[in-house]
């Protein structure tokens, strides 16, 4: 039983970015907060720094601060670090409210933009990351290292379940070793619900001696203090939470209120927390996650412009390190030759900046605005959807420019050789350039488009940190029918009733690859659609009961059936290619490409789906015949095992990864990577089951392309058009987790391939 003796009250807005309103408007609004509540702290000091209803205030989050400082007059800023100084104002250090989308670079990055606060004296010690049902695993390690050893979770409870009890504390255990201390707080949004924002008095006091009573129930709470929200969505700051702190001190002095920062509030608790406080360890697995399948295209879309943001910084490193020739540089505009001008480094600094900011935009967890449910195709939800894409094809374009440019200095960087067999400088010819801005050796698949008409695949043998130029190949032969393909270590079947790959055997060692016992074949499109006798679930009736609280629905699944099949075969590689559909759903078109002289394995889904607003789910299945399988998952910074290395209760149904996961069992391994779309489900189908733990009695990878399963401001209807890329090849199951690790990282940063005309240059 916990013995209280004070509550203390946050006062803060819950930052989105865009829900209330378009993230056009909302961003810049944000940092004029700041100004205000420095404003009302002015002007609201209470009876002096001890009075319990002092004007205190806490920034959620650092980006608001951060576009403040950026334009603030010295006299400002000064007001801003004496507040903070004072203790009457919190600046955290979590740049937004981020998704598990964003990756280590990501997160590298905004923490670097900390740098700011500690340039001008503001200390920045917790992170406050609200609303989300999780966060990745390696992002603990990475607050630790940029001195955040605390964070705050006002977890919101909907939609899915919380790891502990609401509120607790606990010690989380980073993949490191290292210790991060959480506290699990309540859901932020109880400052509007309980009416401390809007001060009112009655029901406020109700509610927070309501919240009182349970915790002194509590026999897993330990602390005297209780924490109150007072915020809600994009809330503009005022001062009538104060009268809820003076309304309730004068009718319960037994237990005094006072307004504190979340500074405080956690120095409070860290002062009582026993010794033994909870140690949890693994992956806060998103139960939101499911969302970034609601604007699938897009998140493909920010997926590229990372991969070009990866690219560009590499390569301008090694062009740097090679020695850079500016007269040997393109210059001609656009984007299959190269640049009109190279950046200085001042301009590259803003640019590569800026693409980091619209990553980290487009990361953030608003997905939409409050109404996308309830008026899909209204111009308010329009308008608001194109502003968050904007974000990610902002990046695109900057990124994709950047990504060229670097190649077109590469190319031009080092001291050179010859090109070709002969002595001497060959005459002017095309070739393709294969840039290997990694620290270790390459060889792997690569695409290049030549003269704009057509795209090439060649296997590439690139050094670590280095270049080479390659012939083109000849052009593909004419295609011939066919449903089976032997070509280098492998045996393809597809088998057109179950539309896709029916059998792949690896030929090193006879085994088969494909679970015979799956009614799809490996490739195939499969959707998930809830059938009629199944629309009493409560869904129906509001989606925010599509919840833990409710389970299911049961879900009907139907796959697609191949229709022609073709094989292109050529002295490097060999393509089948069948084409499938699902009746009134969607058409697809699937390529998988051997490699005569590569393990890996590619495979390109081409799909196309009008939009519909019913409830469903699209998947491209990988059936691994793997028995009693264990997964490891790729997330931001750290690869874990799925369901083992999870804390309690996060999803299981679901995971956003990065790029790869590993599946073994009876002896054998998978490599699996998904290069477009981030959201698996493990095991089998999951949708709907809400489950504690993983039911995975199979090694399936289903890879969850799309849905439109609406949660508040997800999209309420969904289509497609785009080519979905994967990769994957058996492996050893010894050192999987490293495996794994290095398949994705060279997911994200593939080799950069480019058509160029040599004459006179001289290319290492």
């Amino acid at each position: 039983m916990s013995a209280l003796s004070r509550i203390l009250l946050v006062g803060h807005t819950h930052h989105d970015v865009g829900y209330t309103n378009s993230p056009r408007l909302i961003d810049g609004a944000h940092a004029r907060i700041v100004g205000e509540v420095l404003d009302l702290a002015d002007a609201h000091p209470g009876a002096g720094p001890d009075a319990p209803d002092r004007f205190r205030w806490t920034f959620e989050v650092a980006r608001p601060v951060l576009n403040f400082l950026a334009a603030a007059s010295d006299p400002d800023v000064e007001r801003l670090r004496a507040r903070v100084a004072a203790g009457d104002v919190a600046v955290t250090g979590g740049y937004l409210n981020m998704t598990q989308l964003p990756d280590g670079a990501e997160f590298a990055a905004a923490y670097r933009a900390l740098d700011a606060f500690r340039r001008v004296g503001i200390p920045v010690r917790t992170e406050q990351h609200g609303d989300v049902n999780g966060i990745a695993w390696g992002a603990a390690d990475q607050m630790l290292d940029a001195g955040i050893d605390r964070l705050v979770m006002a977890l919101n409870p909907d939609h899915g379940r919380a790891p502990l009890e609401q509120p607790s504390l606990f010690r989380w255990e980073t993949p490191s070793g290292r210790l991060l201390t959480v506290f699990l707080s309540t859901h932020y949004g109880v400052g509007e619900e309980w009416g401390v924002v809007d001060g009112d008095l009655a029901r406020s006091e109700a509610a927070i001696r309501g919240f009182v009573d349970r915790l002194t129930g509590r026999d897993d709470y330990p602390f005297g203090t209780a924490v109150v929200h007072a915020a809600n969505d994009n809330r503009w700051p005022g001062i009538a939470f104060l009268d809820v702190v003076r309304h309730w001190n004068a009718r319960h002095p037994e237990l005094p209120m006072a307004t504190a920062t979340i500074d405080q509030a956690l120095d409070a608790l860290l002062s009582e927390a026993p010794a033994d406080l909870p140690v949890l360890r693994g992956e806060w697995a998103d139960w939101w996650a499911h969302g970034h399948g609601s604007t699938a295209r897009e998140v493909a879309v920010y997926r590229e412009a990372r991969r070009f943001a990866r690219a560009a910084a590499a390569s301008f490193e090694l062009a740097a390190s090679r020695g850079e020739h500016p007269d040997r540089r393109a210059t001609v505009l656009g984007y299959r030759r190269g640049p009109v001008r190279v950046r200085d480094a001042a301009e590259l600094a803003t640019d590569s900046a800026r693409v980091d900011e619209q990553l980290l935009l487009y990361g953030e967890h608003t997905w939409g605005s409050w109404e996308t449910y309830r008026a899909p195709f209204s111009t308010f939800t329009l308008s608001h959807r194109n502003a968050k894409d904007a974000f990610a094809f902002g990046a695109y374009d900057l990124a994709r420019d950047l990504a060229i440019e670097a190649m077109h200095r590469v190319a031009a960087s080092g001291d050179g050789v010859p090109i070709g067999t002969g002595e001497g400088i060959l005459p002017a010819h095309d070739a393709i350039l294969v840039v290997n801005a990694t620290a270790h050796d390459r060889r792997e698949p690569v695409e290049a488009e030549v003269d704009g008409r057509r795209r090439v695949t060649l296997v590439a043998d690139v050094p670590a940190s280095s270049v080479r130029v390659l012939p083109i190949p000849a052009p593909e032969p004419a295609a011939s029918p066919g449903l089976l393909l032997e070509t280098g270590r492998y045996r393809v079947e597809v088998d057109p009733v179950r539309g896709g790959i029916a059998s792949l055997v690896d030929r090193a060692d006879g085994r088969e690859l494909v679970d015979a016992a799956a009614p799809h074949g490996l490739g195939a499109i499969v959707i998930e659609v809830v059938p009629d006798a199944e629309r009493a679930h409560p869904m129906f009736r509001d989606p925010r009961d599509f919840h833990p609280a409710h389970p299911g629905p049961r879900f009907e699944r139907v796959h697609g059936t191949a229709g022609d099949a073709e094989i292109v075969e050529t002295g490097d590689l060999a393509r089948l290619r069948w084409s499938s559909r699902i009746g009134g759903v969607l058409e697809a078109e699937h390529t998988v490409t051997l490699h005569r002289d590569s393990p890996l394995i590619d495979l390109a889904v081409r799909i196309d789906k009008p939009a519909r607003l019913e409830p469903e789910s699209i998947f491209v299945a990988f059936p691994w015949a793997i028995a009693g399988p264990e997964f490891l998952v790729e997330t931001a910074g750290a690869v874990f095992a799925a369901d083992t290395e999870q804390l309690p209760d996060t999803s299981r149904d679901w995971y956003s990864l990065q790029h790869a996961v590993g599946v073994r069992g009876g002896g054998a391994a998978v490599l699996w990577g998904s290069v477009d779309a981030p959201l698996v489900q493990l095991g089998g189908f999951q949708t709907g089951r809400w489950a504690r733990r993983l039911d995975a009695p199979a090694g399936h990878i289903n890879s969850w392309v799309m849905n439109n399963l609406h949660f508040t401001n997800f999209a309420a209807r969904q289509e497609f058009h785009g080519t979905l890329r994967y990769r994957f090849r058996p492996i050893a199951p010894g050192g999987l987790r490293d495996a794994v690790r290095a398949f994705g990282e060279d997911l994200a940063l593939p080799l950069q391939a480019r058509a160029v005309t040599l004459g006179a240059e001289r290319v290492e």
